[in-house]
């Protein structure tokens, strides 16, 4: 075996016989053997490099004190970790990228956890309010990306390093608490209080918006049609797929939380399948309804705004139309219960959460008919249509009761 030139984090780096290039060693106790991989140079500095970098620099030290482990160090393991592959990865990568910033400006990039105490945070809000003009809602936005990043790292998770290793790590034993509400950051630096959003298209102003939807942007039109019939979040809606293991025909039920996805605080319901929109998707035929040179589209941001911006409706953006259902179908006759109201919305996780009583025919029917309700409602106000030939000459769809074919 080689001389061990320099060891790091359970790693060695040694040569091998043949070859004047550096290789990563270590001892796989699955396979009880030691194993290598080539570090593709032949200086020992740049190997060394190479190597923290396979390793994780979460494994640079063992102490688990926010004394000892850096804020960067804590924000990387979050991001890389945990957030990186989900839709919120944009604006964590946003906010860690403003911490980086502030810390080169007022403090060192290797300051501790435990230096982001109260008084560090009040100074990082008025950073960010003179420095970037950024609102409350902003400034407690990115401060939630670091509280996040404390939480994740005192929990014990399994990581894979560049080796491919899996390693279980906690990262921290304990951190400091971290304001993320918005109204507390207003107090402390003296900004202006948050306001709830009030706006809301008017059915005018939503035909407008559809009407100017042309078949260059087809994706956009599709995903305002699953909008206004499932109220669901924007994330929601762009993974949407029409699957038996999602849409149930049979029942009438539809399932917005893809196989094999956990739920999180924002929970993805189970609702009932509204006539307009069993009619689009038999139109559509596809399994992904909103694709681009053939493959899912990931988002749909972009055009919105830009389309909104020439509709001269600069407030209108893709989570507006969840808040439009749920303000419109309040106003329906008969009118929807705040129950049925919640769950559809998946803001009643635990009545969502009954397997079995979505097979019931009068589930969420009152949201269901006010639903499709207020789509009719709205085709008044636009040339486009809205609704398909299949759908009009469907009768009302029926559970039927007994038999198991």
């Amino acid at each position: 075996m080689s001389a061990r030139l320099w060891e790091y984090a359970g790693y060695w780096i040694g040569s091998a016989h043949g070859t004047e290039t550096l290789y990563a060693y270590w001892y796989d106790d699955g396979r009880r053997q030691t194993r290598r991989r080539s570090l593709g140079t032949k200086i020992l500095e740049d190997a060394k490099e190479r190597l923290i970098t396979l390793a994780g620099a979460t494994r640079t030290d063992t102490t688990r004190s926010p004394d000892r482990v850096m804020l960067l160090v804590a924000l990387d393991h979050y991001y890389d970790n945990d957030v990186s592959g989900k839709p919120s990865a944009e604006q964590a990568f946003r906010a860690i990228t403003i911490l980086k910033e502030y810390l080169s400006a007022k403090l060192l990039p290797t300051a501790p956890v435990s230096a982001f105490g109260p008084l560090r945070q009040r100074e990082f809000m008025t950073w960010c309010r003179d420095q970037y003009k950024h609102s409350a809602n902003t400034i407690a936005r990115n401060l939630s990306v670091i509280s996040a990043a404390f939480r994740f790292g005192k929990r014990v998770v399994v990581i894979r390093d560049g080796f491919g290793n899996e390693q279980e790590v906690q990262l921290l034993d304990m951190a400091p608490d971290v304001v993320t509400q918005a109204k507390r950051v207003a107090e402390l630096i003296n900004l202006p209080a948050p306001t709830p959003r009030e706006w809301l298209p008017t059915f005018e102003e939503f035909g407008r918006f559809i009407d100017g939807i042309d078949k260059r942007k087809e994706n956009l039109f599709r995903f305002v049609i699953l909008a206004l019939n499932t109220w669901a979040r924007p994330d929601t809606i762009i993974h949407f797929h029409d699957t038996p293991e999602m849409v149930n025909r049979r029942f009438g039920t539809l399932d917005l939380n893809p196989p094999g996805r956990r739920q999180t605080i924002k929970y993805r319901p189970k609702i009932r399948l509204t006539a307009n929109l069993r009619g689009w998707l038999d139109e559509w035929n596809s399994e992904a309804p909103m694709t681009w040179d053939g493959e899912p589209i990931t988002t749909i941001k972009r055009t919105f705004r830009t389309h909104a911006a020439d509709c001269h409706l600069p407030d209108f953006s893709p989570g507006t139309i969840r808040h439009f259902m749920a303000t419109m179908v309040r106003r329906e006759k008969p009118p929807v219960s705040k129950e049925q109201r919640d769950v559809w919305l998946g803001h009643d996780e635990k009545r969502t959460a009954n397997a079995y009583e979505s097979f019931d025919p009068d589930y969420l029917t009152e949201c269901m008919q006010a639903t499709d309700s207020v789509i009719a409602k709205l085709q008044e106000r636009t040339t486009r249509r809205l609704s398909t030939c299949k759908e009009r000459a469907r009768p009302e769809f029926k559970v039927v009761s007994g038999g198991r074919g």
